[in-house]
């Protein structure tokens, strides 16, 4: 086989992992033989950029961070549908991640509209933001409109915001019903309904079973178990589990050395002030930085529930 089709196949092949939810082995496929980089322009941006967030997921971000700071080595950035859709996927893997700042940052240097992301990528903003009904609202359209070009890797992240704002306002039913489309649509990174699916478990009574669906999610890929270690530290202190909150705090400290975002290291802040292994101020201070309301007030009453 030619050599470019050969690494075009490779590539192709690794996509395809990825968007069956197989990241690790596309990771795996890719690092095996790495002729993709230079046979084919296309190869190189598309394997670069799954290969980046196949790590990123699994819990490696070294790649990832500095394909970001490497901005001018994007291959193709020279063609504006190639540039739209890496900037697009950068933005949503930092949203998917909960670093809003840097979304925006990104966004503000590539001097690109907000207007030419996804509806995923605006509704995980709209809500990172407290805009709750822009969140909702794009969360629906791009269920029913679909969400434009290239490949929507932050569709399960938007659901679980999106079930997390209606949650805020004891909407409980309508929660689990964008969850019952969502997973019609099989999105990847599928881990992350489960999180949301879990927290309307919660909303309604049903801890024991929002317990085993936590548990579940955290034994996969990486990205966003830090959430679920918190919820489950949260409902470990609601049994009065210390061992269990401890459990949850151990996992949240290994997630904060290998993925030490800001959303993982306020999740350690917070399960160690619940425990009362440290003041509550450094937790709401993170907090009150990252400019999230939603994520704000439901630190603020996890620490006021926990004597913080």
């Amino acid at each position: 086989m030619d050599a470019a089709l050969e690494a075009d196949s490779m590539v192709t092949s690794a996509i395809a992992l990825c968007l069956r939810d197989r990241w690790t082995e596309a990771a795996e496929l890719l690092a095996r033989n790495d002729s993709w980089r230079s046979e084919s322009a296309a190869s190189a941006m598309l394997g670069e950029l799954f290969g980046g967030l196949a790590e990123l997921w699994d819990g490696r971000s070294a790649r990832f961070g500095a394909n970001l700071t490497e901005r001018e080595r994007w291959p193709l950035r020279t063609v504006p549908r190639h540039l739209t859709d890496q900037i697009a996927s950068y933005v949503s893997a930092l949203l998917v991640l909960g670093e809003r700042a840097r979304a925006e940052k990104l966004l503000s240097d590539e001097a690109f509209p907000e207007s030419g992301l996804r509806y995923s990528e605006r509704s995980m903003l709209a809500a990172m933001r407290g805009r709750s009904a822009r969140a909702i609202g794009f969360a629906h359209r791009s269920l029913t409109d679909g969400s434009g070009p290239g490949h929507d890797i932050g569709s399960s992240a938007m659901h679980l915001s999106t079930v997390s704002v209606l949650l805020s306002q004891g909407r409980s039913t309508e929660a689990r019903q964008l969850l019952t489309a969502a997973r019609a649509a099989a999105p990847t990174l599928a881990h992350l309904l489960d999180i949301a699916e879990a927290r309307v478990d919660i909303a309604v009574g049903e801890t024991d079973r929002a317990t085993r669906r936590l548990h579940a999610a955290t034994r996969g890929l990486a990205v966003g178990t830090d959430i679920a270690w918190a919820d489950l530290a949260d409902l470990a202190l609601r049994r009065n589990d210390r061992a269990g909150a401890r459990q949850a705090l151990d996992a949240l400290e290994g997630l904060a050395s290998a993925m030490p975002t800001g959303r993982v290291l306020l999740h350690r802040h917070l399960v160690r002030a619940c425990l009362g292994e440290e003041p509550a101020g450094e937790c709401l201070w993170l907090a009150r930085e990252r400019d999230q309301p939603l994520e704000l007030a439901t630190v603020a009453e996890r620490l006021s529930r926990n004597g913080g």
